[in-house]
């Protein structure tokens, strides 16, 4: 146990401490959101970039970049697309976008194992750099084996360098990165002579992929191609379970800031609520477990804080809850509404006592529940897969048309 989790330990224990330890990184997360937000917005409209890019104008940036190296995309003759997928060996890394990707072409993965996550920060630098050599070597190897098309990664300059991307566009490459925290952690921590970000990288990627509408201005300041690249559900991993109710209100995900806090109120206020989870006196459950849990509720929780503030963006659940047929309530983000019918296929608060109200209408009005679980669940279906994500994703690109695959 290092020093940081055991002062967590400490501090749960004390609860008015845990509070105020929470109070205190919610005001310094947001400090550092609306102060980078703020900026980024200021220096865009110095250099005349504020407004955001259409469709269209995005295909022409990136197909001019792309035509400097002699990359014209398009369907490759006599064999499949050929795809590598770098991420880390996590839950959910390999069980949703490289099967997404496997529709379309063949898949070969770099995966970064567990164990690099006990890689202290003062070792992390030398293990970045022979990391970087290593995933180099891979990607030649593979290109020599069988040219490949797209490299799509979920890393940051936390662990891949500008050079080492551009080694891989030399290579005649189209490369994209994805990054779903970069409203707190654009830049993140200088570590060895880089920020942990995507800051660090942005410019070298051809394509960054962002599911927060704040983030794109930060990348057109800092001269990067981007795309909003919402998250999404695998209809094969979340499907309705043959369940019955066995929660009224449950929330999976780990303990911390504003998540405990509501918990807590809830239950002052007579609600039963089954939480999940790491930090939780029940603690964690298989990740195959987790769509059983959203099935036998009622209604699910659902949190798009951002660490312990009160901003928000997507989280992996907003899609994955409604795609089991489980009624969601989460906090109200305003961009939920460009992919759900608010207060009809899920449901939002802004406060605890919002919340509080709302679970106590919800309960009370079962068929309303219902005929919610049902038409998330068909939105969901229609619209919120990955395998529509990396569609959408590829067609920008020009890699298939806006006629291939049709019925994904």
């Amino acid at each position: 146990m290092n020093s940081w989790t055991r002062l967590r330990v400490i501090l749960k224990q004390v609860p008015w401490l845990y509070r105020l330890n929470g109070f205190y990184r919610g005001w310094e997360q947001g400090r550092i959101i609306a102060r980078d937000e703020a900026e980024y917005r200021k220096r865009a409209a110095e250099m005349g970039v504020e407004q955001d890019w259409t469709r269209e104008e995005l295909k022409r940036r990136l197909l001019e970049r792309l035509s400097i190296r002699g990359i014209h995309p398009h369907p490759p003759e006599g064999r499949p697309l050929h795809f590598i997928y770098a991420a880390h060996e996590g839950d959910w890394d390999v069980v949703n976008i490289p099967p997404a990707l496997a529709q379309f072409g063949r898949v070969t993965l770099f995966l970064l194992p567990r164990s690099v996550h006990e890689i202290s920060p003062q070792e992390w630098p030398a293990f970045r750099t022979r990391m970087n050599a290593d995933f180099g070597d891979f990607v030649r190897r593979v290109h020599e084996e069988q040219p490949v098309d797209f490299l799509l990664t979920y890393y940051s300059g936390h662990q891949v360098t500008p050079d080492t991307i551009n080694r891989i566009n030399a290579q005649g490459i189209v490369t994209a990165t994805f990054h779903w925290d970069d409203r707190l952690l654009f830049h993140g921590e200088m570590l060895g002579g880089q920020w942990r970000g995507p800051a660090a990288v942005a410019g070298a990627y051809d394509l960054n992929l962002t599911q927060a509408p704040e983030s794109l201005v930060k990348y057109r300041v800092e001269g990067a191609l981007h795309m909003l690249w919402p998250l999404a559900a695998n209809p094969k991993l979340c499907y309705p379970r043959e369940v019955p109710f066995r929660y009224d209100v449950s929330f999976a995900g780990s303990a911390y800031g504003n998540r405990v806090s509501l918990v807590h109120y809830l239950r002052q206020h007579g609600v039963k609520v089954a939480a999940f989870g790491r930090g939780w006196p029940g603690g964690s459950v298989p990740p195959d477990k987790i769509q059983e849990i959203f099935c036998a509720s009622r209604i699910n929780l659902n949190f798009d804080d951002i660490g312990y503030t009160h901003y928000q963006c997507g989280k992996l659940r907003d899609f994955e809850v409604p795609m089991c047929g489980a009624l969601m309530l989460c906090t109200h983000n305003e961009h939920l509404g460009d992919y759900f019918e608010l207060e009809r296929e899920i449901f939002t608060f802004r406060t605890p006592r919002e919340c509080l109200e709302k679970i106590r209408y919800l309960l009370a009005n079962p068929e309303l529940c219902s005929q919610a679980r049902l038409l998330s669940r068909e939105r969901a279906l229609k619209e919120h897969t990955w395998e529509a994500r990396v569609r959408d994703l590829l067609q920008v690109i020009g890699f298939i048309s806006n006629n291939d695959f049709p019925s994904l």
